[in-house]
């Protein structure tokens, strides 16, 4: 039985069943769809507007996603391919916006990040501005491997020479502090002797206690059995030296010895410079 429909001088065509039109449908006004669903099977779509409002209405609470999604097969061979879904969308759960792939259940008004597949998505740019860039696990580009943790207070970055870069304590800024209370020697450094062949050493020397001060420099090398020290550039608040120093090999590491010339409490604070093998 065909369609009843009537023509009404106020509001035009009424129909009471579908309407199918075979040709062209042109609309010069307004055109508003009050169904649940708004299915378009075409092939092009072309929009004037410059700006698509979704979510229209959200204004009562921010529990929904806002964003776009498409479905695709991941033509993985031994599963015969699996329907999933990529997009990309305003997660209402933190208000950031998240590119994904994978998802194996289609969206509703939210994005099921725990679903089965769900995994964020690459993005490949050219140039990124950002005001703060967070990598959450490790960081690559331009064939440079970032660290996937900071590094401590004042290290830099170096490399391996093989795009590996690692946190570091500047060449000529590492050092260290010993506090002594004996005139026993002691060690005031060590370093590896299979990683370092010399080192430069700028030491200075406070004992509070007679108000005294000394800073002294220390060139050291070593053949991997014994060690050489060479003491230079001395200078005093006092008549006598704070301390003397000596260096020997022990089992692969070389020992930087110093001996306090008083059991007062003495302070060395010293910065090195490590030469490698």
């Amino acid at each position: 039985m065909a369609t009843q429909s009537k023509f009404l001088a106020d509001v035009g065509i009424q129909t009471a069943g579908d309407t199918s039109i075979g040709g062209n449908l042109v609309v010069t006004g307004d055109l508003t769809v009050n169904g649940t669903n708004t299915t378009i099977d075409s092939t092009t779509q072309s929009v004037t507007d410059s700006l698509i409002e979704l979510a229209s209405g959200n204004t009562t609470a921010d529990t929904i996603d806002i964003g776009i999604y498409g479905n695709y097969n991941d033509g993985l061979s031994g599963e015969g391919g699996a329907s999933e879904y990529t997009g990309l969308f305003r997660d209402a759960s933190d208000s950031t916006w998240k590119l994904f792939d994978g998802l194996e259940v289609e969206p509703s008004t939210t994005v099921n990040m725990g679903g089965s597949g769900y995994a964020l998505a690459d993005l490949h740019v050219g140039d990124l501005v950002a005001t703060t860039l967070t990598a959450t696990n490790s960081l690559t580009g331009a064939s440079m491997s970032y660290p996937t943790s900071d590094g401590s207070n004042g290290q830099v970055l170096t490399t391996n020479g093989s795009g590996t870069l690692s946190f570091a304590s500047p060449a000529g800024l590492e050092g260290g502090t010993v506090t002594t209370t004996s005139t026993s020697e002691t060690n005031m450094d060590t370093f590896s002797t299979s990683s370092y062949r010399s080192a430069k050493y700028e030491v200075s020397i406070s004992d509070a206690t007679s108000g005294t001060y000394q800073f002294t420099e220390l060139s050291i090398v070593h053949n991997g059995t014994t060690a050489s020290i060479s003491q230079y550039g001395t200078v005093l608040t006092g008549s006598t030296e704070l301390a003397t120093f000596g260096v020997d090999v022990n089992i692969g590491t070389l020992r930087i010895r110093t001996t306090p010339a008083s059991s007062n409490s003495t302070v060395f604070k010293f910065k090195k410079i490590l030469v490698d093998a």
